[in-house]
């Protein structure tokens, strides 16, 4: 019995010893990787989604002035567990900017990790493979940005929570496809505390892998029920603090009270229903779903578990598309299942990244090009990619395992990607660095009137933001990216009557619906500066902020910039 004991524990030292020099190579190739890739999306702070954050950083629920901010209060329960952490933290902190960036790159690390990890299941194990791997994997226009038809965040220029779950959601898949379904059950928990949708729409993924499993007789139905209960366990900690929030919200399960599917139609119905999205966007998810998918059956066996994870993306995302024509339930909607095609486009990026690596130390060089040329170009239009898909998809099914190529070949290979990778990727690089210096430039002017108005304007001051119809009539990229700054409130700590985004908050406060519905029809059919300082004067609001261009006079404004005018209304008493 101590001779099998003994033996037992040399046998784990020497695995540990022979794991390590892989956990590190992945490790530090990850890290560098993450560096590529933030090089090629930039950082952005204080826009989009950062709306929703940036309050509950800086504890602005707690000032009195937001007191009765229906929009501020309603963020103590947006639920997740990063904010959750973060809550009240900007006067620890300090640089939240910073703090932004350095989590943004952990997240983009921690994706790699997951690409890196469930691509050894696909034979990218030695350290020139995984390199190469990663490269391509920041080369993938489709990973670049959002994921069309749901507009899912995948490389994205600045910091969300959503996007740390595409790394969560990869090392489950990982763990469940070598079957370690304990490990596979905490990541999933972890996924919860990152953002519960995300974890919704991974369970069946895992389900189907561990089904695969059994079927092949890797396993029993006993086993995976056991492990996967000790990993659920294990993981209620981690997803109390969710749980708690979610069911602490007095408004949770209750009827919205309004017609739910009109309201995403009037908000944003981007992330639920098919219908809200444009034909150009479902040609590319379909190419994505074909691309990923032929590049999975290139592997044969190898891929099994993977495939089966694939297929529960496809049906999730499948049933995303259907379920709003049969329910218009809230509680169903917002699972946002269209936004699922997010692991489409990480497993199909993987597969792609996977194939063309393997490619390279094969005699398939010359079938490498289109290839790489596809997984490179892949975001240009729907159109174009439904005219390649089936050239490329055609190729890569046609193309068998052979014997490792010569060398000559090798070179070809590695001298195409290095050929794409100086043409390509230095291009989409510059394209990203004109879009983030236009957000950081109308961030700056943000900043200033931010400043101005804590040093300047009454504690419960009320500002009127620039109309809706500056973000979506302008042709001018630059006003654009001024109406998309989400900063104000977080550096003036002063309230803002009503904007578009601040829709949202009737998914999980459903009381805010009426307040946002009827200020933002009536602010938005104000016609005229004029208009909109009467209005502000007959509600309460004190300042107007428009963009200087569309004034005919400035004999009102107490604040400028070089587009942002502030003017002033005579301030009445609230209705």
């Amino acid at each position: 019995m101590s001779l099998a004991i003994s033996s037992l524990g040399t046998a784990r030292r020497k695995g540990l010893r022979a794991l390590s020099p892989a956990i590190v190579d992945t490790l530090v190739i990850a890290a560098f990787a993450a560096v590529v890739s933030l090089l090629r999306t930039g950082f952005a702070f204080g826009i989009w989604n950062n709306l929703f954050h940036l309050p509950i950083v800086g504890g602005l629920g707690n000032e009195p002035q937001f007191h009765d901010d229906a929009f501020i209060q309603s963020l103590r329960y947006f639920a997740s567990g990063v904010w959750i952490l973060l809550n009240d933290t900007q006067k620890d902190v300090g640089q939240t900017e910073v703090l932004f960036f350095v989590l943004n790159y952990l997240s983009r690390l921690l994706s790699f990790v997951g690409f890196l990890c469930c691509a050894s299941l696909l034979g990218v194990v030695t350290r020139r493979d995984k390199i190469v791997f990663s490269l391509i994997l920041c080369a993938i226009a489709f990973l670049d940005g959002y994921a069309r038809a749901g507009m899912g965040g995948l490389f994205v220029n600045y910091f969300t929570h959503s996007e740390i779950a595409n790394g969560t959601v990869l090392l489950a898949i990982y763990f469940a496809a070598r079957g370690w379904f304990t490990s596979a059950a905490i990541a999933c928990g972890v996924t919860f505390f990152v953002n519960a949708f995300v974890a919704v729409w991974l369970a069946p993924l895992l389900v189907l892998v561990a089904v695969t499993s059994m079927l092949r007789g890797e396993t029993t139905l006993r086993t995976v029920w056991w492990r996967t209960l000790a990993g659920l366990v294990i993981s209620l900690p981690i997803a109390y603090p969710v749980l708690h929030a979610v069911l602490g919200n007095p408004e949770f399960g209750k009827p919205p009270g309004f017609d739910y599917p009109a309201y995403l139609r009037e908000y944003y119905a981007g992330h639920s229903l098919i219908t809200a999205v444009d034909l150009d966007s479902i040609l590319v998810m379909v190419a994505v779903i074909a691309a990923g998918a032929a590049a999975f059956a290139w592997f044969g066996a190898r891929a099994r578990a993977l495939r089966a994870a694939y297929l529960g993306a496809v049906l999730v995302y499948a049933v995303g598309i259907v379920i709003p024509f049969v329910s218009g339930a809230n509680l169903v909607l917002n699972l946002q299942l269209l936004r699922s095609g997010t692991q489409i486009y990480l497993l199909a990026g993987l597969a792609m990244a996977a194939l063309a690596t393997n490619w390279l130390s094969r005699d398939r060089a010359i079938a490498f090009l289109p290839g790489c040329l596809m997984v490179l170009c892949l975001g240009i239009n729907g159109i174009a990619i439904a005219l390649v898909v089936p050239l490329v998809v055609g190729v890569i099914l046609a193309t068998g395992v052979t014997d490792d190529a010569p060398a000559s070949h090798r070179r070809f290979g590695y001298a195409t990607l290095a050929l794409a990778g100086l043409v390509l990727w230095p291009l989409a690089v510059w394209q990203n660095v004109a879009v983030n210096r236009l957000f950081n430039d109308a961030v700056d002017e943000w900043q200033d009137v931010g400043n101005w108005a804590r040093a300047a304007t009454r504690t419960d001051a009320i500002f009127l933001p620039l109309p809706r119809r500056a973000e979506t009539t302008t042709a001018h990229p630059g006003d654009l990216a001024l109406a998309r700054v989400t900063i104000f409130e977080f550096v003036a700590h002063r309230r803002i009557w009503v904007d578009q985004k601040r829709g949202a908050a009737a998914m999980w406060t459903p009381s805010y619906y009426p307040i946002w519905h009827e200020r933002m029809t009536e602010t938005e059919a104000l016609e005229s500066h004029a208009a909109r300082l009467a209005y502000a004067a007959g509600h309460g609001i004190d300042y107007v902020v428009d963009r200087c261009e569309t004034l005919s006079s400035q004999r009102d404004v107490v604040f400028r910039t070089g587009r942002l005018c502030i003017s002033a209304a005579e301030r009445a008493p609230a209705s």
